[in-house]
């Protein structure tokens, strides 16, 4: 096939498929994603499929809709799934450690805290109210009354005893004393002494009997006190329990559903009655508050609205995704209770859906660890992230754990997809459903209808002017321009909204009722200059000598080659000035980047191609003995890929067989060991940046690029360029091998008339091999 030059005909782009309109204003909205079916038809069958296992990865650029879609169809399904049960910590009377998981009924568990606040603030009124009664004070002195009786007989019999033996009882600290009696007076010591050992014998004896007596009455007396004390608590119980009681049964046929509430509450009753003297004080006692932490509810979730609920976690880091226990200082020291714990985002989207950056969970310390344990174990462990670092950990609460129904949905690019999958076992295991979204969408009749309606909907949802048709075609060429190919539109509508709305802003300002053509080609070109500020810099370079570059005339040894310079949000070409000398050596071809430590690995592979096809074209006939040295002119920083192999090959032979090229011309394009050009990337940008170059030194018809066939469908191009292709001052050749290379690139008179150019060339470039291999065999 012979190499082709493209016309304008075959550079402008028509979208005949379009319907016939003056504005969209008159087309049918459409809001749904498009041309996604693969990943709408994965996403529907991760949703669908409810089992552990089955949560999605959804890859795909930002911009692209496909957080919006998940939203939309999150609302769409989750409103008619069942509501999940609220959640809400209590204490754990048994173990103040170790805080208790109730679940309640969807939307109850803030009105279960409401009651058991109201139950508790009700006993400051009536405990004290119950314990003034009448009927109580009376039941109380009637017990104390009794035992006051008893103990004053048993005392009563002790002083009779001791009076029958002539003694007088006294109490001391100690308990009592016994003094002897004589003509009804107390025996002193001395009337003691003068006694006989036979009345002294009997006064110890009689002592020793009242103090046994004394002891009986002191261990019935003690007794008799504690008796009164449980008969005191005990009324004090039946008497708190009968109202306590009333109140707890009420709570119990409210939420006897569930028996672990039943036996919190039962707990909570009992523990209410041990304490009742904590809700006798007086109106100007202080009220303990740590003690009474004890009776409140921590409401963890509480699902009001019906339907599954739907998480977005934007920091998905440790204790952001299942929880945190807080901490408070108290006098120097750490302090915590179950009122403390704070809920993560698995607590509030436990029953529903979850969704996440892939990335901002990957940069979070510890965040796809507790991500991944929670899914695996299938429930959720509040635990501190600080105690894993602590030398001494701090003792720490350990809340029950609560049962984790959840489907996640990450999203990410394919990049992170990858990693995990291959380097974390446990993510083909949680993440059996990836939904990828395209980054280009093949351009059909279905999908232009689609896009123009999107372009209608964006602008009536957001108040804008509608556009025209010319404006329209304007920005379906952006579309393409985007995806580098005519027969695709990018994926990312983020991009489209931008121009979109910076034309409606020019459209305002011009007082126009709708957005036409110019607004567009504004807009785009207000874009272009926002970020074109290192560019304009490279073309002043050129403009002033800094950057040698031949447009004209006929090398050795030397050709115009094109690559691109990203910049993160721009891009945009440049021409590289390649030059090859060659001379006598047994080297082969020497990559002077590769040797500066400048050359990626891609541009070496690049240059041994070409190395391969030089010694398939012209080392059949003898061993090839040359050196060859290839440069990237001016180039001061690395050096990647392979699209600059044509041009280097074309050099390298130019040198070969003295043959000189065009200089006018510019080629882009990878070459295999075949001698065939293959198609490179950015092939908009580096066509626009050589004639940039050329337009700045004046364009004469001469000048052009050549280009690989098969990136003919990527060609998107600006209108400057177009317009100097229809007026046959700019070209562009498309070729498929080598051999078309040099047709364009020789002159008209370096053959003569019926001579083949590649058996010339071939001829040449082998008088020259052919004596260096003489010189070296010598």
């Amino acid at each position: 096939m012979k190499y082709k030059k493209l016309k304008y005909e075959d550079l402008n782009i028509r979208l005949e498929s379009l319907p016939d309109f003056r504005t969209t204003q008159e087309i049918i909205n459409y809001k749904e994603i498009i041309g996604q079916e693969r990943a709408i038809r994965a996403i529907e069958t991760g949703l669908k499929l409810k089992k552990s296992g089955y949560n999605i990865f959804v890859c795909g650029s930002n911009g692209s809709g496909r957080k919006k879609y998940i939203l939309e169809k999150l609302i769409q399904i989750a409103s008619d799934e069942e509501t999940p049960d609220d959640w809400c910590y209590v204490y754990n009377f048994s173990d103040s450690f170790s805080p208790i998981a109730l679940n309640l009924k969807p939307g109850t568990s803030e009105g279960f805290k409401n009651d058991i606040d109201n139950f508790i603030d009700s006993l400051f009124d009536e405990i004290p109210r119950l314990f003034s009664e009448e009927e109580y004070e009376k039941a109380r002195e009637l017990i104390i009354e009794k035992f006051q009786k008893e103990s004053f007989d048993l005392i009563q019999k002790l002083y009779d005893e001791a009076k029958g033996k002539n003694f007088v009882v006294k109490s001391t600290r100690e308990g009592f004393a016994f003094i002897p009696i004589r003509n009804n007076e107390e025996m002193t010591e001395q009337e003691y002494n003068e006694l006989d050992e036979k009345d002294k014998e009997k006064i110890t004896e009689d002592v020793r009997s009242l103090k046994f007596l004394a002891l009986e009455v002191l261990r019935k007396t003690k007794f008799l006190k504690k008796e009164m004390s449980e008969q005191l608590r005990r009324l004090d119980d039946n008497s708190a329990y009968e109202t306590i009681s009333k109140r707890i049964l009420n709570l119990k046929n409210k939420y006897g559903y569930n028996e672990k509430i039943v036996k919190y509450l039962d707990d909570l009753q009992k523990d209410v009655i041990e304490n009742i003297d904590a809700f006798l004080g007086g109106e100007n006692d202080q009220i303990d508050e740590s003690f009474f932490k004890r009776y409140f509810v921590n409401v963890i979730t509480c699902n009001k609205k019906k339907g599954a609920p739907i998480v977005f976690d934007d920091f998905p880091e440790f204790q952001n995704l299942i929880g945190v226990i807080e901490y408070e200082n108290e006098r120097g020291s750490l302090v915590s209770d179950f009122t403390m714990i704070k809920p993560g985002s698995l607590h509030r989207a436990n029953g529903g859906y979850l969704i996440i950056d892939a990335l901002q969970l990957l940069s979070t310390y510890q965040g796809w660890k507790a991500l991944k344990n929670a899914l695996k174990n299938e429930y959720i462990q509040i635990e501190n992230l600080k105690n894993q670092f602590d030398i001494i950990p701090i003792v720490a609460l350990k809340p029950e754990r609560i049962p984790l129904n959840v489907k996640v949905i990450l999203l990410g690019n394919e990049y992170i997809y990858y990693f995990l999958y291959l380097y974390d076992e446990d993510f083909k295991e949680l993440f059996n459903i990836k939904a990828e979204f395209e980054s280009e969408i093949k351009l059909n009749d279905k999908i232009a209808n689609e896009f123009l309606g999107f372009i209608s909907f964006y602008c009536a949802s957001n108040n804008l002017p509608h556009v025209t048709k010319k404006a329209v075609f304007e920005l379906f060429r952006f579309s393409m321009r985007l995806s580098e190919n005519r027969k695709y539109l990018t994926s990312c509508f983020r991009d489209i909204i931008k121009i979109i709305d910076e034309s409606a802003i020019i459209c305002i300002s011009r007082n126009g009722n709708y957005i036409n053509e110019k607004d567009v080609k504004a807009a785009l070109a207000e874009y272009e200059k926002r970020h074109s500020f290192y560019k304009d810099r490279v073309l002043d370079m050129y403009k002033d000598g800094k950057y040698l570059v031949q447009l004209n005339g006929y090398r050795i040894g030397e050709i115009n080659a094109l690559s691109v310079l990203e910049l993160g949000d721009y891009s945009f070409g440049k021409q590289n000035r390649i030059t090859v000398t060659t001379y006598m050596g047994k080297e082969g071809v020497i990559n002077i980047e590769r040797e500066a430590n400048m050359s990626g690995t891609i541009h070496n592979k690049g240059i041994l191609i070409l190395s391969g096809y030089i010694g398939q074209l012209f080392g059949q006939k003898f061993p090839l003995s040359f050196n060859a040295s290839i440069c990237f002119e001016q180039l001061y920083g690395g050096i990647e890929g392979d699209s600059a192999s044509a041009a280097e090959l074309i050099a390298l032979i130019s040198s070969l067989g003295d043959i000189p090229i065009k200089q006018s011309i510019a080629i882009t394009g990878s070459i295999n060991q075949r001698g065939e050009i293959q198609p490179v990337g950015g092939i908009n940008q580096k066509i626009e940046g050589f004639f940039d170059i050329c337009n700045m030194f004046g364009l004469d018809g001469s000048h052009g690029v050549i280009i690989p066939f098969s990136n003919y469908d990527d060609l998107v191009l600006k209108d400057e360029v177009l317009n100097a292709i229809k007026k046959g001052l700019f070209n562009i050749y498309l070729v498929n091998n080598i051999e078309e290379c040099f047709e364009i690139l020789c002159s008209d008179n370096f053959i003569r008339k019926n001579e083949d150019l590649m058996e010339v060339i071939k001829k040449r470039v082998e008088e020259k091999l052919k004596r260096y291999n003489d010189v070296s065999q010598k």
